[in-house]
């Protein structure tokens, strides 16, 4: 397969058995059989439709906060895109491509005369991360400055517009789709420097910044607001071997200096298990999980979506839908998942 990824990546990099935590903000994760940097869109297009049609594993990383890498690495490909860092400036709109982060974007705004961003200073994403998953912080809510999104969606090139984005709280319509640029309406004038500085020393006074991580690793249920659920019942300083709950903001759990993905995916479990017993409450991650892309279908083929085979069985649970056999259908494999569908799963 190398030979092919030289062939689609002429002008970005490819790095072989590249280790995953060098590439988190977690600083997790083993090696990935291929890291691939695409330096266009036309690289990132091919790239995908190549590994899409022939059947490969891949998963898109984009700038590696806001996940977790597993420890054994990833025996497929995975495409960062970090490289699609343009940013045009028209009249009445900006087109943002995807591999901007949130932090590029804001000093741009700062040296332009552009408003609206100020609140999002300091969110260690992505500006196609922050469709995906509708990043909000303090005032700033992503789908609120959103004209549109062009973006790859089954191997065909698609514009949405800010309605068809089907923004919800941390979700949109871009699970099964990658984002490729942006089209973002901000107001013309000076940019609140001020406030942008007040955003940053939140953050810094609250969470812990100082320690690796992935961010807040639970959504809010029902109105309840999971750090404080979680600092209530004690949770604080909580450990699995190098993965603590943070003492400063118990939303978060950090890398405390020799943590693996198997002793955050423990302490994840354990919170879950004591809220549930304890609060009756079942939380959900916003954090997601390095997974190859499948296809995963139902015995009785009424339903079927290619994706990150989580993201895919999420989004069967959300439509109400409940089947003993799941088939799931990828690359080297077809297993099935038996009887055990339910949210309280967590999957």
């Amino acid at each position: 397969m190398l030979y092919k990824l030289k062939r689609i990546i002429k002008k970005g990099q490819i790095k072989i058995n590249e280790p995953l935590k060098n590439h988190t903000s977690f600083k997790i994760g083993g090696n990935a059989k291929f890291l691939v940097l695409p330096n266009d869109e036309v690289e990132l297009i091919d790239l995908i439709n190549y590994l899409s049609k022939n059947n490969k594993k891949y998963y898109i990383l984009g700038n590696g906060t806001n996940v977790l890498a597993n420890d054994n690495g990833f025996n497929g490909v995975i495409i960062k895109t970090t490289n699609l860092n343009k940013i045009r400036q028209y009249n009445n709109y900006l087109e943002v491509f995807a591999g901007v982060t949130i932090n590029q974007f804001c000093n741009y705004c700062k040296c332009n005369n552009l408003s609206g961003f100020e609140d999002a200073f300091g969110i260690p994403g992505t500006i196609g991360g922050a469709v995906v998953m509708n990043a909000s912080a303090y005032e700033f809510k992503m789908s609120n400055f959103v004209l549109g999104v062009l973006c790859l969606i089954d191997g065909k090139v698609d514009y949405l517009t800010n309605a068809e984005c089907e923004f919800g709280y941390r979700k949109s319509a871009f699970n099964n789709a990658i984002v490729l640029r942006v089209d973002l309406k901000l107001e013309n004038k000076e940019c609140d420097v001020s406030r942008m500085n007040y955003i940053m020393q939140l953050r810094k006074t609250f969470q812990p910044l100082n320690l690796p991580s992935a961010g807040s690793v639970f959504k809010r249920c029902d109105g309840v607001i999971v750090s404080k659920l979680l600092d209530d019942l004690g949770f604080k300083g909580r450990c699995v071997g190098g993965a603590m709950i943070s003492k400063k903001h118990a939303g978060f759990i950090v890398n405390n200096g020799n943590a693996t993905a198997a002793d955050v995916k423990m302490l994840i479990s354990n919170i879950k298990k004591e809220v549930k017993s304890n609060k009756n409450i079942i939380l959900e991650e916003e954090m997601k999980q390095v997974a190859a892309n499948v296809y995963v279908t139902t015995d009785d083929g009424s339903y079927g979506r290619t994706g990150n085979v989580n993201d895919c069985l999420k989004s069967l649970l959300e439509e109400g839908k409940e089947y003993d056999h799941i088939v799931a259908i990828g690359p080297l494999i077809m297993m099935k998942y038996v009887c055990l569908l339910t949210k309280e799963l967590g999957i």
